[in-house]
């Protein structure tokens, strides 16, 4: 063997190395509130907003989903995600009542879709926003209440008498 001297045979080759992304980096919402509002007489399946959680990952790795974590107002709104944009739709459930609740605050939980459990040491592959949601007033005409029933009135009543 003549390694290192002259005359001594040597040879070179390529190597291509492929590194691939690990699922390493949890998604981050940039802010930490978001506010949106909304007419009470928006139907059901209405639009809000859309939130979009960060994540540094590539490719599928940066997959997330979405959910609701905490509401008051007992389910008024639904998340879901867009499978293109990976932002995070929210949308009206149940019918809003300015008069009954005109301020609805929901916590919305972006989490990695596929995490890797190397990397479960590291933390909760999740994060959260708080989304406050403040309901517009709409004039409503005046309702009965009940709407319909029977109603007396003696015979002999004044005229302006209160009923």
């Amino acid at each position: 063997d003549m390694a290192g001297q002259l005359g001594g045979l040597s040879g070179s080759t390529t190597v291509t190395i492929v590194i691939t992304d690990v699922n390493d980096n949890p998604p981050r919402f940039p802010q930490k509130m978001y506010q949106f509002s909304i007419v009470e007489t928006a139907p059901v399946g209405t639009l809000v907003g859309r939130v979009k959680a960060e994540d540094s990952d590539v490719g599928e790795n940066t997959d997330m989903a979405y959910q609701v974590k905490d509401e008051e107002g007992l389910g008024a709104f639904r998340v879901t995600t867009d499978s293109h944009s990976q932002e995070a739709l929210l949308s009206v459930q149940k019918p809003l009542d300015f008069e009954a609740q005109p301020v609805h605050t929901v916590v919305v939980e972006a989490l990695n879709k596929f995490a890797d459990p190397r990397f479960a040491d590291l933390g909760t592959f999740r994060d959260q926003a708080i989304v406050r949601v403040t309901v517009l007033n709409v004039d409503e005409p005046p309702e009965f209440q009940p709407p319909h029933g029977l109603m007396e009135v003696q015979e002999d009543a004044r005229v302006g008498a209160v009923v």
